[in-house]
């Protein structure tokens, strides 16, 4: 008997391999700015920036398959990322002064906090 997999669940996988992806580039330039002595916060707005790029062509274009209306899903892309990059910094922030942690640990925390609500937003409201 084969597996039926619903296909929102299907979508959901490639959300988040596309998410890894872009996560790859936000964090992984938010480390080589970090360590190349960029204050935390500047290397974590910079590399949400890279992986905001990644993320809406992928999204877009893979995981939501829309060809259609560039500019309009650009700009509801760009209002619900801006406001999970404000959310995921202040986090960032909480972490690291108030809690302790390190800048890393508190960035890939910070990054995981906003991934479930944004598939929603995305799908609900982005790609509508």
């Amino acid at each position: 008997m084969p597996l039926h997999i619903p296909s929102y669940a299907k979508q959901f996988v490639t959300y988040i391999c596309c998410g890894l992806l872009a996560a790859l580039a936000d964090f992984g330039s938010f480390y080589l700015l970090l360590h190349a002595g960029l204050w935390y916060v500047a290397a974590s707005i910079t590399g949400s920036v890279l992986g905001f790029c990644t993320a809406f062509l992928c999204h877009k274009y893979f995981v939501f398959q829309k060809r259609d209306k560039f500019v309009q899903h650009l700009g509801k892309y760009f209002l619900v990322d801006m406001l999970g990059t404000g959310l995921a910094t202040l986090i960032l922030f909480a972490l690291v002064e108030y809690l302790g942690f390190t800048a890393e640990a508190a960035k890939v925390l910070s990054m995981g906090s906003v991934i479930c609500w944004n598939f929603f937003l995305y799908k609900f409201f982005v790609y509508t």
